[in-house]
């Protein structure tokens, strides 16, 4: 998946792009993509970029995919697993609910901290006309 937006803050090393949507994105509006998105990108792959740089930012869809089962399907399976077990042990509906609830709460913060440390997810970037991409 490939973006283009501009650099509109370099924040502690890291670079603040404000990504520009598609033309396509105009005619819909179904999902509120039509407004402009701001992407944080680490200070490493920020290297050299300047307030008003326009830019192209790129993540694989191998590591999209595994972004998307990492915040959908993880906490999903955490909480069918938890409250189906909490039913078979407990019979209690209330108990198994507030479990799964409590596993998926407890999914998410993992997954979180997992995508902060592992650099992998964040996306590679480019100045326009140039031909250096950071990675």
């Amino acid at each position: 998946m490939e973006e283009q937006g501009k650099v509109i803050e370099i924040r502690g090393g890291a670079a603040v792009v404000e990504i520009e949507p598609h033309e396509e994105c105009h005619k819909c509006g179904s999902c509120n993509a039509s407004r402009p998105r701001l992407v944080m990108i680490s200070p490493e792959k920020a290297g050299g970029l300047n307030v008003g740089d326009r830019v192209e930012v790129r993540i694989d869809s191998l590591s999209m995919m595994r972004v998307y089962i990492l915040l959908y399907a993880f906490p999903l399976a955490a909480f069918v697993g938890v409250i189906l077990a909490l039913h078979a042990v407990s019979r209690s509906p209330v108990i198994s609910f507030f479990g799964a609830m409590a596993a998926t709460i407890t999914t998410y913060m993992f997954v979180g901290r997992y995508l902060k440390k592992d650099r992998s997810f964040s996306p590679d970037v480019r100045k326009m006309g140039s031909t250096i991409v950071n990675r």
